[in-house]
C-alpha cells in the first residue's frame, strides 16, 4: 500500500458498504479526480457480496497549441453514412501540421500546449471504417505510424464533440486473457484476503471526452468490484465522416485515451 501511494498516489480505505453514505464517498471521489465530468459510478445500494472496489480514475486537458477561431466555426454537414446525413459544428484553422497519408488512412496530429501531449485525428479511406482502423492498431503498428509524420500546411476541418462512453469490461478482458479473474473457483486473491475468497465480478469503465477550439478536456474513471467467492497549395483534410481519435504523449508515444466518432454531438 506504501508503494502505490508513493508511485500511484492511491489511498486505501475502510468504508461500509452497506451505508449510502459510503457510496456518496466513492461518487464524490470520482467527480472531484475527473473535475465534475463523471459524478458516478457506483449505485446504491450494492449486492451484499461485495466486499471491496478498486477504483481507478485518470483526467485530461489540454489546450491546443495552436487554437481555433471560434469565429471560423460554422454549421457544416457530416456524412453518418453514404445515405445519411447531420450537420455539426465545425471548426477549421489553416496551419503547419504534421500529418501521415497512406491507402488506408489521412492523420493529422494536433499538439497540446508545450508539445508533450498531442492528439491525432485519423480519417479512414472512402473504402475503409474506423474499425478497420482500430484493428491495425497494435503497439507496433502505433510505432511506425509515429515515425512516418511529415509537416505540410493543411487546411484542417474538424468537428467539435462530446463524448460519454460506459461499458462493463468483463468480456473485453476475459478475452485478453484475464478470464480466471472472473471465476469464482479459480481466481487466486489471496494476496488480498488470506482465506482466497474474492473474484472480480464486474469491471465498470466510464469516459467522457470534449473537444472544441480551445482544446480537449478528457477524463475516464475504471471500477473493479471484486465480490466473495481505462508552401504548395496546402492540403485539404476535412473531417465530415467517421474517424478515430487518438490522445498520446509524445515522448513515450504512451496513448491515453482512444475513441471513434461516428456521429459527432455538442450539448451545452
Amino acid at each position: 500500500m506504501e508503494l502505490n501511494r508513493k508511485y500511484f498516489d492511491s489511498r486505501v480505505e475502510g468504508i461500509n458498504l452497506d451505508a449510502e453514505e459510503s457510496i456518496d464517498i466513492i461518487n464524490n471521489w470520482v467527480s472531484e479526480k475527473t473535475n465534475g465530468k463523471i459524478t458516478e459510478i457506483i449505485s446504491y445500494p450494492v449486492h451484499p457480496n461485495i466486499m471491496l472496489y478498486l477504483i481507478n480514475a485518470i483526467y485530461f486537458k489540454g489546450t491546443w497549441t495552436y487554437e481555433f477561431d471560434p469565429e471560423r466555426t460554422s454549421p457544416m454537414p457530416f456524412h453518418i453514412t453514404a445515405e445519411k446525413d447531420t450537420t455539426v459544428d465545425m471548426m477549421y484553422q489553416k496551419n503547419e501540421f504534421t500529418i501521415l497519408e497512406n491507402e488506408d488512412f489521412r492523420a493529422v496530429e494536433l499538439p497540446y500546449g508545450d508539445e508533450n501531449f498531442a492528439m491525432t485525428a485519423i480519417l479512414p479511406a472512402e473504402d475503409k471504417t474506423p474499425n478497420d482502423i482500430i484493428k491495425t492498431l497494435t503497439s507496433e503498428k502505433w510505432g511506425d505510424w509515429s515515425d512516418s509524420f511529415d509537416t505540410e500546411e493543411v487546411r484542417l476541418y474538424l468537428p467539435k464533440f462530446k463524448m460519454r462512453y460506459s461499458k462493463t469490461m468483463n468480456d473485453p478482458l476475459a478475452s485478453m486473457g484475464m478470464g480466471v479473474a472472473f471465476d469464482m473457483d479459480a481466481a487466486d486473491f489471496s494476496g488480498m484476503e488470506p482465506e482466497g475468497e474474492l473474484f472480480i465480478s464486474r469491471v465498470l469503465h466510464k469516459t467522457f471526452v470534449q473537444v472544441d477550439e480551445e482544446g480537449t478536456e478528457a477524463a475516464a474513471v475504471t471500477a473493479v468490484e471484486m465480490m466473495t467467492k481505462a508552401m504548395p497549395q496546402s492540403k485539404e483534410i476535412r473531417f465530415d465522416r467517421p474517424f478515430v481519435f487518438v490522445i498520446h504523449e509524445k515522448t513515450t508515444g504512451a496513448i491515453i485515451f482512444m475513441g471513434k466518432i461516428m456521429q459527432p454531438v455538442w450539448e451545452d
